[in-house]
């Protein structure tokens, strides 16, 4: 009995950390590494509800868009808003969040800020 406690034990625990970009991971806000990378968005916001925020760069117009979010597979993962729809790849490592948006070389990074 012991060991069949311990086993369930284990397998939750290892089943709630395998996967290190949850939405949960995401929540808060997201301001650019580098701010001279104009092909990448200034911020990403992450709330409650799979609800989004991105702040778009100069060069993309310097508009705020929000919107929500899904995951579609793996770290890829669909933002809805009034403008369309893009698909991104996002990583989670701790406070740094490394974005590319399907069909682009670029991969943009990212520091959590709260």
């Amino acid at each position: 009995m012991k060991k069949i406690l311990t086993l369930t034990t284990m397998t939750i625990l290892l089943t709630a950390c395998g996967n290190e970009t949850s939405s949960n991971s995401f929540n808060g806000t997201w301001e650019k590494v580098d701010a001279e990378e104009a092909g990448c968005r200034d911020s990403f916001t992450f709330k409650e509800d799979n609800k989004f925020e991105v702040q778009n760069s100069r060069l993309q117009g310097g508009k705020k868009l929000t919107g929500t979010y899904k995951n579609i597979e793996g770290n890829d993962y669909e933002f809805d808003y009034s403008e369309g729809t893009n698909t991104f790849n996002i990583e989670v490592n701790d406070d740094t969040m490394s974005v590319q948006m399907a069909g682009s070389d670029n991969v943009c990074e990212y520091n959590k800020v709260n």
